[in-house]
Order: C-alpha cells, then structure tokens, then sequence
C-alpha cells in the first residue's frame, strides 16, 4: 500500500509540472502570436523562467554600444547618409540606430514597425532589436554643408578677383565666351550699384513720407485744438449774451436809416445782397446772413460787435428789395 501512495503521489506531482509548462508555453505562444500586452516589460514570461524558452538577451551596455557604432561607421550607408527605408539623406532629421548595426529614420522605423506589425530589422530580419538616438549623420550633413558652402564662396571670390584684374588691366579677350561672362559681369556690378541706389531713395523717400506724416498729424492736432478752442469762447459769447439785459430796439427807425443810404452790396463778401437772406443790425448795419454767421464762429471776442462800427448788436431778419 505504501509503494502504491508513493507512486500515485509521484504520478500526481508529474501530471501537475506536465500541465504548469503546458499552461506557460500556451500562455507564452498565445502572446506571441496574438500579440498581447506584457504585464511589465522587464518581467520574464512563466515559460522563460521554467526553462522552456529561452529568455530574452540582456539590454546592451556603453561598450557594446560603441562596438556596433563602430561596425556601422565602416559601412558606405553611414558615409553616403541615406536611410535604407526611404532612400533619403538623413540631414538634419532624427535617426536611431540598432543593435544589428543598422541606421534608419526615427519615423521611417517606426511606421515601418507599426504597418509590418513586427519588431525586425527591416535588412536584417533581426528581432527583438534595441535602438538608440543617433547623431552621427547630422555631424557629417552639418559638415558637409560647411564645405559646400565654403567652395561656394571660395569660387565667387576667386571669379569676382579675376573679373576685376581683367577690368582694371583693360583686358579684351578673343574669346567670345569670355568676353560674354565679363561683360556679364559687368552689368552685374552696375545693377548691383543701381539697386543700391534705387533702395537707398526709397528708404530715403519713405523716411520724407513718414516725416510728413508725423507733420500732418501734429497740424491736425494743432488744428483740432484750435477749433475747440473757438467754440468754448463761442459758447462763452453766447453765454455772456444770454447774461446782458435785453433793450427794446426800434427796428422801423432803424430799417429807415439803412435804406436811406441805400447800402447794396454786403460789406463782408462786397457782393449783392438783393433778394438774399440778410441780417439787419441794431446799428443800422446790413449784411448777409451766412457772412454776419461765419463771422459771429470766427470772432475772438467774447461778445459779437459789427464788423463795421464796432458796436454790440441785436439782430433781425431782412429782406433786401429792388
């Protein structure tokens, strides 16, 4: 009896290890190919900490790091810049490089991994990669560019020196071409001297606009002023007017007196003032209604006197007739 509890314990124990690994590698299958979330990615799987697939390689330290960006500066891909994805120059974009040696775009990699829905380099076909930021490429575009830009200036230099030797030696040249470059060139310079000039007005003839802009708009100002002050004296004037006593005018001895020296013409404007709108005054003066007005707006004083004598008026409507 005892031998058989121990062999039934022992078949016990085998079938249940027998059905744990068949569990984790289910688990570790269904995972990779439905690819499911890790509970952490630091984390081995079940299956890998039995035994019965291999674990994942150790994340890579500085030295090996630099052992495999020293594999990838020997090749031509690093030198030429080009991203094996895209088949464009790096320049001053983002790249990564992987574990397998291998530089793409930061971007391209990863729409790359997002449409193929795999973790492989895309030369190589190995997985389960690392990647770094690296910033070689951009080193050698910036580098690049330096000494594209220097030839270029280097060359402008050179060409404009010779030009000018050959002007300043009065050089004719036989050759039709060269002669066509100098005189190219020559026009150059006198277009340049002349866009030179045109600009230098033009600054100049904005800064005279400006300037009177400024000038207008402080005369405006001043203007402004001016006529706010006439009409608070005009308002003064009026109220010094409301303030004096009223005398009773007799406007038929005084409408006698004016046309007795038969006055025609407004002394203001010295034009008619038959059948037109007039103003007869207290002192028996006569004008036209929109003169004796403009006048009244116009006028410094505070209390309106005739244009003529002088004198404080009353005024009343006339109509002047042949």
């Amino acid at each position: 009896m005892k031998k058989y509890k121990k062999q039934k314990s022992y078949q016990d124990k085998q079938q249940d290890k027998f059905c744990i690994n068949a569990a984790a590698l289910q688990d570790h299958l269904s995972r990779q190919l439905f690819k499911l979330p890790k509970i952490n990615s630091k984390q081995l799987s079940l299956a890998q900490k039995l035994g019965l697939v291999p674990s994942p390689p150790k994340p890579l330290n500085q030295e090996e790091w630099a052992q495999i960006e020293e594999q990838s500066l020997k090749r031509e891909d690093i030198q030429n810049c080009v991203c094996p994805i895209c088949l464009e120059k790096f320049r001053m974009q983002q790249h990564v490089i992987l574990s397998c040696s291998h530089i793409y775009h930061k971007t391209c990699l990863e729409s790359f991994e997002r449409v193929s829905q795999t973790k492989q380099c895309p030369i190589c076909r190995r997985q389960d990669y690392e990647k770094k930021q690296f910033m070689v490429a951009n080193k050698q575009y910036k580098i690049q560019s330096i000494i594209k830009i220097q030839a270029l200036f280097r060359q402008f230099r050179c060409r404009k020196q010779f030009y000018e030797r050959m002007i300043k030696m009065q050089y004719r040249p036989e050759n039709s071409l060269l002669k066509r470059k100098l005189l190219f060139y020559k026009l150059s310079r006198i277009s340049s001297r002349m866009s030179k000039t045109i600009q230098q007005q033009g600054n100049q003839a904005q800064q005279a606009i400006n300037q009177l802009g400024e000038n207008i708009q402080i005369k405006q100002e001043q203007m402004e002023n001016n006529l706010n002050k006439i009409y608070q004296m005009k308002h003064n004037n009026e109220q010094m007017a409301k303030l004096q006593p009223i005398i009773k005018v007799d406007w038929i001895n005084i409408k006698k007196q004016a046309l007795e020296r038969r006055e025609v013409d407004c002394t203001i404007c010295l034009q008619s003032m038959v059948n037109a709108k007039v103003f007869l005054l207290s002192c028996t003066h006569m004008f036209h209604a929109n003169c004796l007005n403009s006048f009244e707006r116009y006028s410094m004083a505070q209390i309106n006197n005739c244009p003529i004598c002088r004198q404080t008026y009353q005024k009343s409507h006339f109509q002047l007739q042949q």
